[in-house]
């Protein structure tokens, strides 16, 4: 009898003359979970989507408790026990839990009348097993927040007892609980005999949850080792081929009088109290709190993407108008929102265009694009931000999650902008973007510019930043200079109104 539920052997894949896995061995065992690490580009999304049907190899074998894998769909490896949650939602908003989590299996008698009671029983057992045992079953899917449609994508997969469950970055949008309530679900799956393949960015999930961890680099397996017998440096190391990603490199800030000024500033729908707060010139201010804290209002409120409900900003003594982007814009502020797929890039253009998408203004004469002018611009940006890519003419969804994003990033810069603001800008990027996302945040504060930045991981915000403000409950309840940031204090603030 095989040991393995599942066994890659020789696995290749390219795509035209670009060859993105290089003869790639893997044996994962019924009952372990698996730790799947890489840059993005490493081919960790290629590999899975071999393995759950969507893409077939070049060369190379795959077999699933001893039989040979010859998918050609991905319907075909759910009937034979194969579960795939990608990282992006595909639930529908207008169906409910039950028929999201039942979509392509719902359950019929023979008359072919869809049972809908025993739909929501059995859904309402895979909602207890995510966290969501308040939910109910009817409820309609768009009604939820992010958080809680990644878990119903969760639910839909362990509905039917999966032999291989594969989860890719699973926890980008849960809060620590619902992540938690993940981890017991994915040691209990194991405890029953399915095999679990764990692909995130986050070292220290893998690190606590896997019995093991893999990393790809450049599409080739570097390295396979037992999570209790590596560390967080070692992986990082295999990952990127150095040790140490990003330091603290000191403050850019000037001394000087504030560039930003922020009184009293509240939104409309009273998501925040009052917030005062002042901005240096070449300062980086990191903004800290639990999920729903009010970070993401604060940003878009000061943006004008929300309405303010009162509230005076300066920038350079300059009252400026809220509510209202383009003035914003005009007067320069440039935010770099969360959520990239859904916010930040626009799909179907070439990197080129979503760089010059800020500034078509200037880019543009009578109406129409002045092509070489967007050319070089974009060239110039995408070339100092170090965007890896065949040319700035192919589309985005092309790049690499890190390179989106720091197109994203070009596009901001590219309205010369005092002030910057970024929410969760590492978002779903490897350690290897985050730290050249680092870099770059550093470098534009070294030409003087004002940078707030909104997260989430508190090693990011040691980084990174010369302040720290934190959120709770909508109000600002504690500013740390860099001396007295620490984890401790910084989460002592964050609880603060819990």
């Amino acid at each position: 009898m095989t040991t393995h539920r599942l066994n890659i052997a020789g696995v290749t894949k390219s795509f035209g003359p670009v060859k993105v896995l290089h003869g790639v061995d893997l044996k994962i065992a019924p009952g372990s979970v698996v730790g799947l690490l890489g840059e993005n580009g490493a081919g960790k999304s290629t590999l899975m989507n071999i393995v759950s049907g969507s893409l077939r190899q070049d060369a190379g074998h795959l077999h699933l408790d001893g039989t040979e894998l010859a998918l050609q769909s991905v319907r075909d490896g759910i009937d034979l026990g194969i579960r795939f949650v990608h990282q992006e939602l595909s639930t529908i908003g207008s169906l409910s839990v039950a028929e999201n989590i039942f979509l392509g299996d719902y359950l019929a008698g023979r008359a072919g009348v869809i049972k809908r009671r025993d739909m929501a029983a059995r859904s309402q057992e895979a909602l207890a097993s995510v966290g969501l045992d308040r939910i109910d079953p009817n409820t309609i899917v768009e009604t939820l927040r992010p958080g809680q449609q990644q878990l119903i994508e969760i639910a839909k997969a362990v509905v039917v007892q999966p032999r291989l469950l594969i989860l890719d970055e699973p926890t980008s949008s849960l809060t620590s609980v619902e992540a938690a309530k993940l981890f017991e679900l994915m040691r209990k799956l194991a405890a029953d005999g399915a095999a679990v393949i764990f692909i995130t960015h986050k070292l220290e999930e893998a690190l606590n949850n896997c019995d093991r961890i893999v990393v790809l680099r450049d599409g080739a397996l570097v390295s396979d080792e037992l999570a209790d017998q590596t560390d967080k440096a070692r992986l990082i190391h295999h990952m990127v081929g150095k040790s140490s990603v990003f330091e603290w490199k000191g403050s850019a800030a000037k001394a000087s009088d504030a560039q930003i000024s922020i009184r009293g500033l509240c939104d409309a729908d009273a998501h925040l109290s009052p917030v005062s707060l002042d901005v240096g010139a070449g300062e980086v201010v990191a903004l800290f709190g639990l999920v729903g804290a009010g970070r993401t209002e604060f940003m878009e409120t000061l943006f004008g993407f929300r309405k303010a409900a009162g509230g005076e900003v300066f920038i350079h003594g300059r009252p400026l108008r809220l509510g209202h982007v383009p003035t914003s814009v005009r007067n320069g502020v440039a935010m770099v929102p969360e959520g990239r797929k859904v916010r930040g890039i626009l799909p179907s253009h070439s990197v080129e265009r979503n760089i010059s998408a800020s500034n078509l203004d200037r880019l543009s004469r009578f109406g129409l694009m002045r092509a070489g002018a967007e050319q070089g611009a974009a060239a110039d940006l995408a070339a100092s931000l170090r965007i890896k890519m065949e040319n700035a003419k192919q589309v985005i969804t092309r790049l690499s999650g890190g390179n989106q994003q720091k197109a994203v990033f070009a596009r901001a810069v590219m309205v010369e902008p005092r002030l910057l603001l970024l929410d969760e800008p590492t978002h779903g990027v490897d350690v290897g973007a985050k730290s050249e996302i680092y870099e770059i945040i550093h470098e534009l504060a070294l030409k003087g510019m004002s940078v707030i930045v909104s997260s989430s991981e508190l090693p990011e915000v040691l980084a990174i930043a010369d302040r720290c403000v934190v959120f709770s409950q909508g109000e600002m309840v504690g500013s740390l200079t860099r001396s007295e940031m620490s984890e401790g204090e910084i989460l002592r603030l964050a609880f603060a109104n819990h």
